[in-house]
């Protein structure tokens, strides 16, 4: 059974987080070529840190090309919270503030109530750039509609920079507040 996720939710947030603005991270993204449309295309990865209760699944990974963590025994379908990693090659160096109006507009053309709230960023240490937060709720989405999301930049071992965009997506405002402890357990890590 493949997963469900809005395959349009994913490509936007790609894309949003394609262009936002490098830094000078060194937390490590890794190049994997998996086979694709009988070629071979780049998964990039974050060295992130599995919270304990939580596992990657490795169909999702694969299927979205994006880094899926679950709760330990909990399918994709049945999980009420899902966190997830996009890496994006940020070849443009563009700014994060050029793109985060796109994301909201997505989030805003999804659900006419959605309500989106700028957190304070969340420092990194050792020099690295500090993630850039949102909150996003949307009560009318039966999926998916709330999520936190952290944003950073992070370059792999030849100096190529990336966007790194940590998301906690969950079908209520419970599973949220339930799965944020280990959301934050991550990017404490990172």
């Amino acid at each position: 059974m493949r997963p469900t996720l809005s395959l349009y939710r994913l490509l936007a947030i790609a894309f949003c987080c394609a262009a936002i603005l490098s830094g000078t991270a060194s937390a490590g993204i890794e190049k994997i070529m998996n086979p694709c449309d009988n070629k071979l295309c780049a998964f990039f990865r974050a060295s992130i840190t599995i919270p304990p209760g939580w596992t990657e699944d490795e169909e999702s990974t694969r299927y979205f090309n994006t880094q899926f963590l679950l709760p330990v025994g909990v399918a994709f379908e049945k999980a009420p919270a899902k966190i997830y990693v996009v890496v994006r090659y940020n070849r443009n160096r563009q700014p994060i503030s050029d793109f985060i109006p796109v994301g909201i507009a997505d989030w805003k053309s999804r659900a006419k109530n959605s309500k989106i709230t700028k957190l304070d960023d969340l420092p990194r240490g050792e020099g690295k750039p500090a993630f850039e937060r949102l909150q996003f709720e949307a009560p009318s989405l039966k999926e998916q509609g709330y999520e936190l999301q952290a944003v950073t930049s992070d370059d792999d071992k030849d100096g190529n920079q990336f966007i790194v965009s940590i998301m906690l997506s969950a079908d209520s405002r419970a599973a949220l507040k339930a799965a944020e402890p280990a959301y934050l357990a991550i990017l404490e890590k990172y």
